[in-house]
């Protein structure tokens, strides 16, 4: 099982990201501005990515998790390959709403189809495992969309990015079964009481707040990051894609695929090993990783985006991918263990709420607002550059939700492990 979800998780990212690296390309062929490309890879995709993770998991809550996993993935994947179609700006945000509402429900089904699978000590490490779906296919995206972008263009490449789903989805649907609900058998609480208690715990609040924040500095930087390349360090490319034979989308999208993937894969494992370990001694280190996480990570982006080279660079985006994930496990347990079993998936779904009206939907937005901006006095290089180093103050404010969330964790826990939602 664990498996087959992580594999839809990477399939997940990897749709989110295609978008990423094909976005010079779009800009050029439908005109649009940073602020229309800030509300293609970002707004459009959490307006209904948002809105329907609730209800979704609520379902989740009640049904079976697997049909709604399953059927999720069918929807993004095809709504992903009909981007490739778009002949207008209004065209692929319409199709790109469409893709957030199929991927509301992988993510929150998921996380409660493990957390009934796996026993309290290694459900951090599933966790974990499950979330490296992120970093690799945000690395698949990068590395395959910068090479088929150069071959067969941006069209064909997000065509070709939605196939695999439609063999995932129907995967899903056919081997896996819905685990028994480990800790209640009663019928779901209604929704009205979820949301109320769910929202009036203040260290949930704060946990969901950091997840947030730091999803709007990795995502408005991840929107834009193959655009900063192209516009910043263009000659230094074509230099490295000349060595290699390959165009610096190319390069740009091996260099961020990789390394990006290979530090943010590292970065779950060694998230979910030490959440493991030191929550078993003070389960407040469950939001204490995340808040050094997004600290190290704000550290990470500023380099990236201030050094002049792009070699060095592209070699910092290793330790930011690394540190972006080490919330991962730990931060996601930490959700489930302050909210009552028989509310774990609305809790991630209300966390994935913030994750994508904070982070996805605002993030790019904020980046592509400032550019165009900056872009009349600076130049359009520059002008992305500063946007971009802007972005990271999200990361330190990320720290500081982390830390409160960690004042009176173990009373909320207690309180959420012992009470009843009647």
């Amino acid at each position: 099982m664990l498996g087959l979800l992580a594999a839809s998780y990477a399939l997940n990212l990897l749709d989110r990201q295609i978008i990423n690296i094909v976005a010079e390309p779009i800009k050029q062929d439908l005109s649009l501005t940073d602020t229309q490309l800030g509300m293609v890879t970002g707004l459009s995709f959490a307006l209904l990515y948002s809105v329907m993770a609730l209800p979704i998991a609520r379902a989740a809550d009640r049904g079976n998790r697997v049909r709604i996993v399953g059927w999720a993935i069918l929807v993004w994947s095809i709504f992903t390959a009909a981007c490739g179609a778009a002949g207008s700006f209004i065209q692929l945000l319409l199709l790109r709403i469409g893709v957030g509402v199929g991927e509301a429900g992988c993510a929150p089904p998921a996380q409660s189809l493990i957390a009934d699978e796996f026993p309290l000590e290694k459900r951090s490490g599933a966790l974990a495992i499950f979330a490296l779906g992120s970093p690799v296919g945000a690395a698949l995206g990068l590395a395959a969309g910068g090479l088929l972008v150069s071959s067969i263009g941006w069209r064909w490449t997000i065509v070709m990015a939605g196939l695999p789903g439609v063999v995932v989805g129907v995967l899903v649907l056919k081997t896996l079964r819905d685990p028994a609900r480990q800790a209640f058998a009663a019928a779901p609480p209604r929704l009205g009481l979820v949301l109320k208690r769910l929202l009036l715990r203040r260290q949930l609040v704060f946990a969901m707040l950091g997840c947030g924040l730091l999803s709007f500095m990795n995502y408005g930087a991840m929107a834009f990051a193959t655009s900063f390349y192209l516009r910043n360090h263009g000659l230094q490319l074509h230099d490295m894609g000349a060595a290699l034979s390959l165009p610096p989308i190319a390069v740009i999208g091996f260099g961020l695929g990789i390394l990006g993937g290979t530090g943010g894969a590292l970065g779950a494992l060694a998230g979910g090993y030490l959440g493991n370990r030191l929550a078993m001694r003070d389960m407040r280190w469950l939001v204490f990783i995340p808040a050094i996480g997004s600290l190290l990570c704000s550290l990470g982006y500023w380099a990236m985006f201030a050094v002049a080279d792009a070699r060095v660079s592209l070699g910092l985006f290793f330790f930011a991918g690394f540190c972006s994930v080490l919330w991962a496990g730990p931060g996601t347990l930490a959700m489930q263990r302050l909210a009552e079993a028989p509310a774990r998936a609305s809790a991630l779904a209300i966390n994935l709420f913030f994750n994508s009206v904070i982070g996805l939907g605002l993030g790019p937005l904020f980046v592509g607002i400032a550019s165009d901006w900056m872009a009349p006095g600076l130049g359009e290089g520059p002008g992305l550059r500063a946007a971009l180093l802007l972005a990271p103050v999200a990361g330190i404010l990320s720290t500081l939700a982390f830390a409160a969330s960690a004042i009176g964790m173990r009373d909320a826990v207690a309180a959420a492990e012992t009470g009843e939602m009647t």
